[in-house]
C-alpha cells in the first residue's frame, strides 16, 4: 500500500514582531523633525500693567497682526492665522470654523488671543472685533509683555 505522505507545516513565529514594531516606532519618533509655524509678521509685543492667565489653552485661538516680515507683502499690517494673511473680513469665516473645531459643550468658550504689534493702529484691532462679534467670539485677550 501506498501511503500519502503528511506535509509538514512550517510556521512563521512572531514573538519577535513587537519588538520590531516598538524599534520602528521609536525609530521615526526621534529621527521626525518638527518644525514650529512659520512666522509670517514681525511683533513686538506691548508693555501691560496687569496681566491675568488664561488657564485653559486649548481653547485659545490666535491671531497675530503686524508688519510682514517679508517686504514683498507690503509695509502695511496684516493680518495672519495659522501661517496665513487674511483679511479683515475674513476673521469672522476663520473664528466660526475655529469654532467648529472645539466640542460642542465647549464652542461658546472659545478665547481668541490677539498678538498685536504695539505701533498697528487701534482702529484695525476694533475691525477684527467687530468681526468676532458677529459670530459671538466675544472673549478676547491680547497678548502682552510684563512691565
Amino acid at each position: 500500500m501506498f501511503r500519502k505522505k503528511s506535509k509538514k507545516q512550517t510556521e512563521i513565529t512572531t514573538a519577535a514582531l513587537p519588538d520590531i514594531v516598538f524599534l520602528l516606532l521609536f525609530f521615526f519618533m526621534v529621527s521626525a523633525t518638527i518644525r514650529p509655524p512659520e512666522e509670517l509678521l514681525k511683533t513686538k509685543l506691548p508693555q501691560a500693567d496687569a496681566i491675568s492667565k488664561v488657564n485653559r489653552k486649548e481653547l485659545i485661538r490666535e491671531i497675530n497682526i503686524g508688519i510682514p516680515k517679508n517686504a514683498q507683502f507690503g509695509t502695511e499690517p496684516k493680518i495672519s492665522v495659522e501661517s496665513r494673511f487674511i483679511d479683515v473680513e475674513d476673521v469672522s469665516r476663520w473664528a466660526v470654523e475655529q469654532k467648529e473645531s472645539l466640542p460642542e459643550n465647549l464652542k461658546d468658550h472659545m478665547i481668541v488671543l490677539i498678538r498685536s504689534d504695539e505701533l498697528v493702529h487701534m482702529g484695525l484691532i476694533a475691525d477684527i472685533q467687530e468681526e468676532l462679534k458677529k459670530v459671538n467670539a466675544r472673549k478676547v485677550v491680547y497678548r502682552t509683555l510684563e512691565e
